[in-house]
């Protein structure tokens, strides 16, 4: 059985928790919005688990607008 590769303590090989899907979407693709969260992860409180997760990386936050749409991206910077 192949042992699960941890980042800071956050399972990256076999993510279960809201918090280690969102990190390892942000370690693949470098950006994440709500949206995303929503459609892929079924997260639909993504600002609280980015809030956490700024403990051990450097996650910035920019306001993004699409079509008179207003939203954050987040963005992935590495660890702190």
């Amino acid at each position: 059985m192949k042992k699960d590769k941890l980042l800071r303590g956050y399972n990256i090989t076999n993510p279960k928790l809201q918090a280690e899907k969102v990190l390892v979407h942000l370690l693949e693709n470098k950006t994440i919005t709500s949206w995303n969260a929503i459609e892929k992860h079924r997260i639909t409180r993504l600002s609280a688990v980015i809030f956490n997760l700024r403990y051990n990386f450097k996650i910035k936050s920019e306001d993004t607008s699409v079509n008179g749409k207003r939203f954050t991206t987040y963005i992935y910077e590495g660890t702190v």
